[in-house]
C-alpha cells in the first residue's frame, strides 16, 4: 500500500520531466568464438533526463547511471560496472546500435559485441 502512495505521489513529477527513452533490442552478438544469434531476449533501455543532464541504463541486471556523449549523428553511453568493467553502447542516426562489453574476469579478457536496433519513446 505504501508503494502505491509513493508511486502516485511521484507520477506527476515523472510526467513533467523532459526525458527521452531509447529501447534497444539486440538479436546477434560476436565473441571470441564467432558470430551468434541471441538465444534469450537481450534488451537495454536508456533514459536520458535533459532536466538533470543525467542518463540511466535499465538492463537485465538492474539499473545504473551512465555517461552520455552526444553528437549530431550519434549517441554513446558509457558504463563502468561495480567491478570496473567498461561497457559502451553506440546508437547511430538510423537507430542501429552496438553494445560492447569489455569484461575482465580473473585476469582474462572476455570481450563481446551485440548488434541491434533501438526505438525512441
Amino acid at each position: 500500500m505504501r508503494m502505491i502512495f509513493t508511486f502516485i505521489f511521484l507520477l506527476p513529477a515523472l510526467a513533467l520531466a523532459d526525458t527521452t527513452t531509447y529501447l534497444c533490442n539486440y538479436g546477434s552478438y560476436s565473441d571470441q568464438e564467432g558470430n551468434h544469434k541471441v538465444k534469450n531476449k537481450f534488451e537495454l533501455n536508456f533514459i536520458v533526463d535533459k532536466d538533470t543532464s543525467k542518463s540511466y541504463l535499465l538492463g537485465n541486471n538492474g539499473s545504473s547511471e551512465v555517461k552520455l556523449f552526444e553528437s549530431s549523428d550519434q549517441l554513446a553511453f558509457i558504463e563502468i560496472t561495480a567491478t570496473g568493467n567498461l561497457m559502451t553502447t553506440a546508437i547511430d542516426s538510423k537507430f542501429n546500435s552496438v553494445h560492447s562489453r569489455n569484461s575482465i574476469m580473473f585476469g582474462e579478457m572476455l570481450p563481446s559485441q551485440y548488434y541491434g536496433k533501438c526505438e525512441v519513446k
